[in-house]
């Protein structure tokens, strides 16, 4: 179990869990979810972040949504906080 393609979940309900905006992140992520045997995809997707660069410099970034099944969502939300990865969370 690991990442799949979108496609693999068609007619399954999957949720978005977290975004990473770092690669370092991504890579963190996927290494929980892999550890964890959890089933997941990802899509780069533009998000907003608020800092003092952001307003300089404009807010949209692009980063990895990541999305799992949403029976697994707060299992996922668990590992993620154990991890110290709580701000990536998507609420």
């Amino acid at each position: 179990m690991s990442r799949r393609l979108p496609e693999e979940f068609e007619g399954k309900e999957i949720v978005p869990l977290c975004i990473a905006a770092k690669l370092n992140e991504a890579k963190k992520i996927e290494e929980i979810l892999d550890g964890a045997n959890i089933d997941y995809t990802f899509e780069i997707t533009p998000f907003t972040k608020m800092s003092v660069f952001s307003i300089l410099f404009g807010g949209i970034k692009e980063g990895i949504l990541f999305l799992v099944l949403s029976g697994q969502h707060e299992f996922c939300r668990n590992l993620l906080k154990e991890a110290g990865l709580e701000s990536l969370i998507v609420e």
